[in-house]
């Protein structure tokens, strides 16, 4: 079936319009149900949107929301790598540094709101933002941020930076960084493909931040 998205709030889904609840079939209620009690949840907590009222979610859980059978693993992967001990703080920077390299827009909207929450400096989220090296950090924040950096501008890690990153965090806890990348490279290509926007005044009755 083709879909185009409409004009309003159906925009905030880009090139996919946004699921009604009650178009989802029984697999599609089965993930939203999943969704409302962790992403929705953790949104919340954090103050930026994830559902909208009416129940349609936006960012990349519309899109997960078609395909339950791949959005299902990638939920586990992602609570999997919560479940690591990665600090707060950490955990934003290498976020907001993936998302700035692809500019998903969304991401950088939600995760600008986290990296607030977990205490990172206003200046420093403005900078990683705009995909610019950040200041006033925690060493070990600073280093996730140049090892993120490595990652995805240069694709490849230099000995020096994989010696200090291997020090910092140990050998086995550097995985889960490392794999905070690959996913939020998986999330950054959704939101890119699909064009999906950050929430906007006019668009939700919410603002933005």
């Amino acid at each position: 079936m083709n879909e185009h998205p409409d004009n309003g709030t159906s925009g905030l889904g880009g090139r996919l319009p946004l699921l009604p609840p009650d178009s989802l079939d029984e697999a599609q209620r089965a993930l939203r149900d999943r969704l409302r009690a962790t992403r929705a949840r953790d949104a919340e907590a954090a103050g930026y949107t994830a559902a909208l009222p009416d129940g349609r979610f936006i960012g990349p859980f519309n899109a997960l929301l078609r395909t339950p059978h791949i959005a299902g693993p990638l939920l586990e992967w992602a609570q999997a790598l919560s479940r690591t001990g990665i600090a707060a703080d950490v955990r934003e920077a290498v976020v907001l540094t993936v998302a700035a390299h692809w500019r998903a827009e969304y991401a950088l909207y939600a995760h600008t709101a986290a990296a607030e929450k977990a205490g990172l400096p206003g200046p420093a989220i403005a900078s990683l933002v705009h995909g610019e090296a950040p200041r006033g950090l925690r060493p070990e924040v600073g280093l996730a941020h140049r090892l993120a950096t490595a990652l995805v501008r240069d694709h490849r890690v230099a000995d020096d930076l994989y010696d200090e990153a291997a020090a910092a965090f140990g050998t086995n806890t550097l995985i889960a960084p490392v794999s905070l990348v690959g996913q939020y490279l998986s999330t950054s290509a959704l939101l890119t493909c699909f064009q999906v926007p950050a929430p906007s005044q006019d668009r939700t009755g919410a603002p933005a931040t």
